[in-house]
């Protein structure tokens, strides 16, 4: 069945515009090009190899345009602006998701692995990536992180004024209605984004910020590695009980700090209860089938990273009753990037502090 003309047209406009956008490597677009046409077209085949080849043309004549950009774009323009707000303290996104219930995911999660204060957030999405390079400009939405809700209207107001502000500096007209939940618009302009592949800071959130702390304060890693399970400790003492045996141990391997509690085997119960505590009889762990003696010493692993939330409730399980304790659903932290950090300088020795956090 042939492909009508109508329908033929709008996949080469979707087809440029995903060529053109710039976010991505070559090969990753190309295949989510071809998943497209493959869904739209079904069985036409001719029209789906007519528009894969123009796909893979314009990803050639794309590459050789670029080579004769000498001068800053519009795009390099919002690149630079973007990558200032960031540094103020509002998260600025680009092509964050599809659609603006994807884009506000996103900006969540950056805004977990942000460093800076986050006082507010702006992006556009994948659809408005497609108009904007077809020419139609792009809208921004926004927001502020305020709690008050009295002061929430106002916060957006001044959010929106400071992402205006900055895009002006950096040569990038817009317009805006000056309503708090309007979004704001990059007026049309010519779309000549270099293309760029996204590059995702390797391994954990911890490690990443330990090596954040390292440059920032010129500390060595065993120090910095040693605050954190410090802060660790202190925050699991805090949520799981002071008087738990518990201990903390950085593995660089994982890069991610292990929690242990220690429970000593005994044959009768201390009368006091903050020693009975942390110890367990041979009677109670008779079910575990385990060769123990009293004076013996069980060291248990408790999960309470968000990551580990399946070992949390295999461990509430299977130990949870010999513990007295469960981990899973428990937030131990606000897990981001700037209270791992925080607590981490807050760790350090006073030799090792070095500036004062910013």
């Amino acid at each position: 069945m042939a492909t009508d003309a109508e329908l033929f047209e709008r996949l080469r406009d979707r087809v440029e515009a995903l060529v053109l956008g710039g976010y991505g490597e070559e090969w990753k677009v190309l295949a989510s090009i071809e998943e497209l046409l493959r869904y739209e077209l079904r069985e036409d085949r001719e029209a789906l190899d007519q528009l894969l080849e123009y796909a893979r043309r314009r990803f050639e004549q794309r590459r050789e345009e670029e080579a004769r950009w000498t001068e800053p774009t519009m795009n390099d323009r919002i690149d630079r602006a973007f990558e200032e707000l960031n540094r103020q303290g509002i998260i600025a996104l680009q092509n964050a998701g599809n659609t603006l219930s994807e884009g506000w995911t996103e900006v969540e999660a950056a805004a977990k692995l942000s460093y800076e204060l986050v006082r507010g957030a702006t992006f556009f999405h994948g659809q408005d990536v497609e108009r904007g390079a077809l020419g139609g400009g792009l809208m921004l939405a926004f927001d502020a992180f305020e709690d008050d809700p009295g002061l929430r209207d106002e916060a957006r107001l001044a959010i929106a004024r400071e992402i205006r502000d900055t895009l002006a500096r950096h040569g990038v007209p817009t317009e805006w209605n000056g309503r708090p939940k309007a979004r704001i618009q990059i007026l049309p302009f010519e779309w000549r984004k270099h293309r760029e592949v996204p590059r995702k800071e390797k391994g954990t959130l911890e490690q990443r910020v330990l090596r954040r702390v390292i440059q920032e304060r010129g500390v060595t890693e065993e120090a910095a590695a040693a605050a954190l399970a410090r802060f660790i400790l202190e925050a699991a003492r805090k949520e799981y009980g002071a008087g738990r045996e518990l201990e903390t141990v950085y593995d660089p391997e994982r890069g991610v700090v292990e929690l242990f509690q220690a429970i000593k085997v005994v044959e009768r119960l201390s009368d006091d209860p903050a020693v009975s505590e942390n110890e367990r009889t041979l009677a109670q762990l008779g079910p575990l089938g385990l060769e123990v003696e009293p004076g013996d010493e069980l060291v248990l692993q408790l999960f309470y990273r968000p990551d580990d939330v399946y070992e949390a409730r295999a461990q509430d399980s299977q130990y949870g009753w010999i513990l007295g304790l469960t981990t899973s659903g428990r937030e131990l932290l606000p897990w981001t990037a700037r209270a791992l950090r925080d607590g981490i300088l807050r760790h350090l020795p006073a030799t090792d502090q070095g500036a004062p956090p910013t």
